[in-house]
């Protein structure tokens, strides 16, 4: 369901609700329907996926193996895309889906619900299950996406993978001790928030990294395009051009800012795409 606002016959806006029905005729449509919910949920797609035409072939791709983890958390992400990130604008069919459709789900929208894993092999996995759906799609409807999604992920790969490990590093910089047996999660955001309470200013935003100055990260927010020299930003990890997500600060006397809050990590192929606020 999207609620949008038109303006009624006194020039007013009002909310415009879109719904969906899914016709249910019979005992056999119901028990359809409900097994296709069930499966649907198994990766976290919304209920209005079923009435477009994505969705029968995401559950039946998910049925296919069901008990297959690496593809579960594909189709999680690909689901998202198509009914959260796209919205109203998502193509009416696999036909139209053209290479700015791929290019936004794998350099804006993957890095943006990327997983944190210690073994740091999701974005690389992703890849490889990006390719089967895409080969398994051709057969299934008839599209030709196959070599081009083939060259996409190779050229994609090692972007990904930098991003992927900057994310982590980052992450584990805020949460040290996530993978300890005794972590304590509110304390390391206790931690976290007594050290932000140090700053006089805080800005959060999407910034470009345009450069590097020995333990500085100069980098540019998309939205004023106004340039901060940061640190606690590992330099080793970060490249010119990505697109940094997150809060920066800046302590009474400094010049420099302080890497805060980490919300994402995405490469410069994304700039086309990302929004210029603080996404999540």
């Amino acid at each position: 369901m999207k609620i949008s606002k038109k303006k009624n016959s006194r020039g007013k806006n009002m909310p415009e609700i879109n719904a969906w029905a899914i016709p249910m005729t019979t005992p056999q449509e119901r028990k359809s329907v409900f097994m296709d919910l069930a499966t649907s949920s198994e990766f976290g797609m919304r209920n209005r996926g079923l009435v477009f035409y994505y969705g029968k072939d995401l559950i039946a791709y998910k049925r296919e193996k069901s008990s297959d983890e690496n593809r579960n958390e594909f189709l999680r992400v690909l689901s998202k895309f198509m009914t959260d990130c796209l919205e109203d604008d998502c193509p009416s069919s696999w036909d139209l889906c053209g290479s700015s459709f791929w290019e936004k789900l794998i350099y804006y929208f993957y890095p943006q619900n990327i997983s944190i894993s210690p073994a740091m092999k999701e974005a690389a996995n992703f890849l490889i299950q990006l390719k089967k759906f895409v080969q398994w799609l051709d057969k299934r409807v008839g599209t030709h996406y196959y070599p081009a999604i083939e060259k996409s992920t190779s050229e994609a790969s090692l972007h990904l993978q930098s991003c992927e490990k900057l994310l982590n590093v980052l992450f584990f910089k805020h949460f040290p001790q996530a993978y300890s047996p005794d972590w304590n999660p509110e304390q390391d955001i206790e931690n976290l928030t007594l050290n932000g309470a140090h700053f006089v200013n805080t800005q959060e935003g999407v910034f470009e990294v345009t450069s590097k100055i020995e333990d500085t990260c100069v980098l540019t927010d998309l939205g004023s395009h106004k340039s901060y020299y940061v640190k606690d930003l590992p330099t080793v990890n970060v490249e010119l051009g990505m697109i940094l997500s997150g809060v920066i600060g800046r302590r009474k006397g400094d010049k420099h800012w302080h890497w805060y809050i980490s919300v994402a990590v995405n490469p410069p192929q994304a700039k086309n795409y990302i929004p210029t606020f603080l996404t999540c």
